[in-house]
């Protein structure tokens, strides 16, 4: 059985994540910092018939995913995907950008990139041995009149660049494994206050959208994808 780990699975679109992917016939790793709520989240799982363990994870804590790492690498050799969705907004989030103070940005910085980062190298061998994939939950990092979140894009920037620049060198290396990065638009979650509108996915519809160009059979590698199928090029402007 094939193995996905799942950052901040324990609610919201990660949880959705982890529940597509159950029903895909994954062995699910419900990643949480909460233990309680990774448990439940787990369980909750396990009642619906599907395959899945509680993985404690702190993606802002370098010692903790070494940890983790570490146990994934030896208790679940067949891991082939991982999903990094955890992530946080800075808040509050539509603060001008002046108005954070640096210990926040730092916050959230560490949890939008430097945890997955650490993450995907401390699991790369395994993912390498299973030809595997990397799936980066991501977000438009261009600000616009309707979307202006200071800390929230600065963040998630440095995901989306070292998403398409790991993608170059598994190429040109030959490393049998895929990255992309998908951003699934608004979405009510607890991030955003549950926010409502016409435009607005619940956590279900997010997740089958992000799952959906992971496995269309598309070549993928070194994309990251808006909602609507349009590929962010930031070498010609297209963000």
């Amino acid at each position: 059985m094939n193995t996905a780990l799942v950052t901040g699975a324990n609610k919201g679109i990660g949880f959705e994540i982890a529940r597509n992917l159950g029903k895909r016939g994954y062995h699910v790793l419900v990643g949480a910092r909460n233990e309680q709520r990774g448990l439940t989240a787990t369980e909750q799982l396990r009642a619906e018939g599907l395959t899945a363990d509680f993985l404690q994870l702190d993606v802002t804590d370098l010692k903790n995913i070494d940890m983790a790492a570490k146990l994934v690498a030896e208790k679940y050799q067949n891991l082939n995907l991982l999903v990094n969705n955890a992530g946080i907004p800075g808040y509050p989030m539509y603060a001008a950008g002046w108005e954070f103070d640096a210990a926040t940005l730092e916050q959230t910085w560490r949890t939008n990139f430097l945890g997955p980062f650490e993450l995907i190298k401390q699991l790369l061998n395994t993912l390498k041995t299973n030809h595997g994939k990397i799936l980066n939950v991501s977000i438009p990092i261009e600000p616009a009149p309707f979307f202006n979140a200071f800390a929230y894009q600065t963040a998630k920037a440095p995901l989306n660049v070292m998403t398409k620049s790991f993608a170059m060198t598994f190429e040109k290396e030959n490393i049998p494994v895929e990255i992309m990065a998908v951003m699934p638009g608004a979405v009510s979650t607890d991030l955003n206050g549950h926010v409502q509108g016409s435009f607005v996915k619940t956590t279900e519809q997010a997740a089958k959208l992000i799952l959906g160009f992971a496995f269309d059979g598309q070549k993928r590698n070194g994309q990251v994808i808006n909602h609507d199928g349009a590929l962010a090029d930031y070498s010609s402007g297209n963000v």
